[in-house]
């Protein structure tokens, strides 16, 4: 388990600001809001108009995967996301679970085998494991 607030969300957010000053177009979700967003559009019945524009962008970062256990639908949607962007697009993905927990996401160790094979392909993972800042942040005015 990686900690929280140690500046993955941070990170992402910054190399998203670099990729929109250089005119790229970049999309930033919660993990959640997507499989949310995704549901609803199937719902809707406007599931490949979500998809072709989540496909249009240059980078997508993808927040906080991993936090909510997803349901089978959601966690397959959220995969076709990812497989359709595999080698079309950048995805940043932003976690605190270590890959082999990856599974209690998404419910399904096939299905997490075959989104880890195409995450982990092209790829430079960065571990974050220090303290959380906010903490130490608390620490140092003395509220904690």
């Amino acid at each position: 388990m990686v900690n929280s607030g140690t500046g993955k969300s941070h990170v992402a957010l910054g190399l998203g600001l670099a990729a929109c000053q250089k005119g790229l177009a970049v999309g930033f979700i919660t993990a959640s809001a997507l499989v949310h967003e995704l549901l609803e559009a199937r719902d809707e019945k406007r599931l490949l108009r979500l998809q072709k524009q989540l496909s249009k962008y240059s980078l997508l970062i993808i927040d906080e995967l991993g936090y909510v256990p997803l349901s089978p639908t959601g966690a397959e949607l959220l995969f076709k996301v990812f497989s359709q962007r595999y080698e079309r697009g950048s995805t940043i993905v932003t976690s605190n679970l270590p890959f082999d927990e990856w599974t209690s996401t998404f419910g399904s160790e096939r299905l997490t085998g075959a989104l880890l094979d195409r995450l982990t392909h092209h790829v430079h993972i960065l571990e974050m494991n220090a303290e959380s800042y906010r903490l130490k942040h608390s620490r140092q005015s003395g509220r904690a």
